[in-house]
């Protein structure tokens, strides 16, 4: 099998679903919103393209969002933050 060009890897594992990136040295594949623990990093860019196909087959499980709004303040957040500190000066009480 002859070693494909990183254009035809790059498209054929964004059909995947899946992003490819060159570095200096190395190929590195990973989920789109992939953290580092998920992302493989290999200097063959075969082994980065075969490495890809078995990642997209099995994809890793959703986080579940953080609970309470996140980002900028809002009305809803400043009452969460109010209800778990008037929850932790309960607690304190007892």
């Amino acid at each position: 099998m002859t070693i494909p060009a990183f254009q035809t890897a790059f498209d054929e594992l964004k059909t995947l679903g899946l992003v490819l990136r060159r570095e200096p040295g190395e190929y590195r594949v990973n989920f789109p919103h992939g953290t580092e623990a998920t992302e493989y990093i290999t200097d063959d860019l075969q082994d980065a393209l075969s490495r890809g196909r078995e990642m997209a087959e099995c994809p890793p499980p959703r986080e579940l969002p953080p609970l309470g709004p996140m980002g900028r303040r809002t009305r809803r957040g400043d009452m969460y933050k109010h209800n778990r500190s008037v929850a932790a000066r309960r607690g304190h009480r007892r």
